[in-house]
């Protein structure tokens, strides 16, 4: 059991005696959380990484910081891992250092009812049409089949991929991560009772590490959200890294989960459904994290891919897409007065 003693102080005890830090990791995470709090900004980290690639994570963290490699292997990787899917020599120091300091100063949450929660409010007050895929697109107006519809303004707000296939000026050789999560229904209660992200901590190396299917982690959101789940029963979220090509099935899954928790038999639980993702997000390192101008061949564009992959990142090159737009028509107004 790890556990942030400030928001958590009850499992100060468990966290101390887990065996997984030492004085010395505890005195160095407490310096940085200090320092990021106090004396940076929330984005100090992204700006100061601008032109130039920053190391990798966990060069980073075994280096510079000077961790040591029980607390590194036995929760920070896997911890990083089950966030970014992706190994930790593969990530950017710059989004850790982020992601530690909103971790720091921001809650966690899920929405009562689920992530489409969120899309449904932003388009509380917005025209919205389904169901109609985009042939192309131009400055001022999208085709959907053979007609044309005409805007003052094209937001591309899509996944790298997506964005590629419209604007094949924008990189074409940034790949980004693969995953999949599977959900299960189990009858309550849960293997654990409280809240908890469970970590596989089993260290995995080698050349071709980022090759192998690897469980990250489980979750249990109904304990969070308790609309997740009918009475009586529980929502597990399970998430493998890796591309649905190595052919890990359900019974991959069921195996390592087995594993995990120590259960002989996983009969009860029952799979409900499966999300590859063939594009999870765009990959961190080594790559500048520069925001992209929002504006490309006269098209808006915003996402993950216009700078560091987090939902903080897409949104604000929403924000900042949004202010182009605006700024645009400002002055398109003030030519025709």
């Amino acid at each position: 059991m790890v556990s942030d003693p400030i928001r958590s102080p009850k499992y100060i005890l468990r966290t101390i005696t887990s065996g997984i830090a030492s004085i010395k990791d505890l005195l160095i995470l407490l310096l940085l959380r200090f320092k990021q709090v106090f004396f940076e900004g929330p984005y100090t980290a992204l700006e100061e990484c601008q032109g130039t690639p920053p190391p990798n994570t966990e060069s980073f963290m075994l280096g510079k910081l000077g961790l040591s490699t029980v607390l590194v292997d036995r929760f920070l990787r896997p911890f990083f891992e089950a966030i970014y899917v992706t190994p930790l020599a593969q990530q950017s120091s710059a989004c850790f250092r982020f992601v530690l300091r909103m971790l720091a100063e921001g809650r966690t949450s899920l929405p009562e009812r689920g992530m489409q929660a969120v899309a449904d409010q932003l388009a509380e007050d917005l025209l919205v049409r389904l169901c109609s895929p985009i042939v192309e697109v131009r400055p001022t107006g999208v085709r959907i089949d053979a007609e044309w519809k005409d805007f003052d303004a094209v937001v591309l707000a899509v996944d790298l991929p997506a964005a590629r296939a419209f604007l094949p000026e924008l990189d074409q050789t940034d790949e980004g991560t693969r995953s999949s999560t599977w959900y299960f229904a189990l009858p309550s209660p849960p293997p654990v009772s409280e809240p908890l992200i469970v970590l596989n901590s089993t260290l995995q190396t080698g050349p071709d590490e980022a090759d192998l299917p690897r469980l990250v982690n489980v979750a249990f959101p109904s304990l969070v959200q308790p609309s997740y789940a009918p009475k009586g029963w529980d929502l597990a979220a399970v998430t493998v890294r890796g591309p649905e090509k190595l052919g890990f099935g359900e019974s991959w899954v069921r195996h390592e989960l087995g594993c995990l928790f120590g259960i002989g038999s996983l009969d009860a639980w029952r799979l409900l459904r499966v999300y590859h993702l063939d594009f999870h997000q765009p990959a961190q390192w080594p790559r500048t994290l520069q925001p992209r101008v929002p504006v490309a061949s006269g098209i808006y564009v915003c996402g993950d891919h216009c700078a560091e992959p987090t939902l903080d990142s897409a949104m604000r090159s929403g924000q900042r897409a949004a202010e182009a737009v605006l700024e645009a028509i400002f002055v398109a107004d003030l030519r025709r007065v």
